[in-house]
């Protein structure tokens, strides 16, 4: 068992990696330098004979490396197999694809938002690109706060830059390693270092269960209704279609949809709300290594009549940036906002025999146009920023007049 995380992750990201097959070597060094990077004070009775199981010849001087760390200080083996599996995911693939030791599952939510605290947080570089390890380059930086929930209450802005967790600071270190230190498990404190405006914050957050928002709905303004959807969950398309039914009870001629913040979440909810709003086309289209896979819309919608307004901003990631991208070329829908995250994986959960996940990264996606976001997300017909205190009768009066 205590080299399984190390064997089975390896056997998945060979099998079922977008970008297959991955180079061993390349894996194996990422591993031997997640070892050296870790360090810890704990110990223990080191075994007689280390007997490496590894995944590959590839992997012996790893063995070698961990043979003389146990012997010379008597490190926990099992803690230092899972630390090089950690390096093997943030070094050797792509920041989509990660490992979550068994006592951190539950960290994140499908939509990548940051349990305990309600944040969805980001690090990438200036060229855009997403970053599995922090740095001066590609610092760690929250993109939005959940509303009602422990971070909000604690202080925590959007674009605030962790710089420190717990007193230590964040630079060299994994972002899924960091991320899930901040979630924790849902329970205690943790003290996160901000910049913020030039400034330095301490702010303590008490972490709780997390707040989950709803679908809301609203006709603010005559003939013009509004939709928010906060994320896609499992329980989304039966909320959206309650959501439309209401909104619909009265005629309408433009349904403003808001995505702002929405982190995603299951792309077949993605795919079954966007037959919400079109009758026909394909939603979206994954591409991999073995196949092209077309996602064809579910006609039958409740609001494939009225013209769409789409709001997006910095936090519209994932399965709300299909929903965002398959309006605007489907249904002529114009963006309004700010450019979104930018995510283009589709992952896999897969359940290790240690109780721990393993995230792969097992297609990209393309727009019904094959436009991806992986440089820079969407960017909006209109870009304009949406100050979160508007009311929603002034968002959807911005909206709708800057679109016409």
């Amino acid at each position: 068992m205590t080299f399984s995380p190390l064997c089975e992750t390896y056997a998945l990201i060979q099998e079922w990696h977008v970008d297959r097959p991955i180079d061993a070597a390349t894996l194996a060094q990422a591993a031997r330098t997640g070892l050296a990077n870790w360090g810890t004070v704990d110990t223990e009775e080191p075994p007689r004979t280390l007997f490496c199981a590894i995944p590959d010849p590839i992997f012996t001087d790893f063995c070698t490396d961990l043979a003389a760390r146990v012997e010379a200080s008597s490190i926990p083996v099992g803690p230092a197999v899972e630390a090089a599996v950690l390096a093997m995911a943030d070094l050797g693939l792509e920041p989509f694809s990660y490992y979550l030791p068994p006592d951190q599952v539950g960290s994140f939510r499908s939509n990548g938002v940051v349990e305990g605290v309600g944040v969805l947080l980001d690090a990438t570089d200036a060229a855009g690109s997403k970053c599995a390890r922090i740095s001066d380059v590609c610092q760690l930086q929250i993109v939005y706060v959940l509303e009602d929930n422990a971070g909000e209450d604690a202080g925590l802005m959007a674009d605030d830059v962790i710089v420190g967790v717990d007193g230590a600071p964040v630079d060299g270190r994994g972002f899924v390693e960091t991320a899930t230190q901040i979630a924790g498990d849902e329970m205690g404190t943790v003290t996160l270092e901000i910049e913020r405006d030039g400034q330095e914050l301490s702010i303590v957050i008490d972490r709780a269960e997390l707040v989950v928002p709803t679908v809301e709905v609203d006709v603010p303004l005559p003939g013009v209704g509004y939709i928010r959807i906060p994320d896609f969950e499992d329980d989304i398309p039966g909320l959206v279609n309650d959501g439309l039914e209401s909104l619909l009870s009265e005629p309408l001629e433009t349904i403003v949809v808001d995505l702002r913040d929405n982190g995603g979440g299951f792309i077949d909810v993605a795919i079954d709300v966007v037959g919400q709003f079109v009758d026909e086309g394909s939603a979206m289209r994954t591409v991999g290594p073995d196949e092209d896979f077309q996602y064809p819309v579910v006609p039958g919608g409740l609001a494939t009549a009225q013209d769409l307004i789409v709001l997006v901003n910095g936090g519209t990631a994932s399965s709300a940036e299909i929903l965002a991208s398959a309006l605007r070329d489907l249904r002529g829908a114009p963006l309004v906002g700010e450019s979104t995250f930018g995510k283009d994986a589709v992952q896999i959960a897969f359940e290790l025999r240690n109780g721990g996940e393993f995230y792969v990264a097992v297609a990209r996606w393309l727009s019904p146009s094959d436009f991806s976001v992986a440089d820079g997300g969407l960017v909006p017909d209109h870009e304009i920023e949406l100050p979160q205190d508007l009311s929603t009768a002034e968002l959807v009066e911005l909206a709708t007049t800057i679109s016409r």
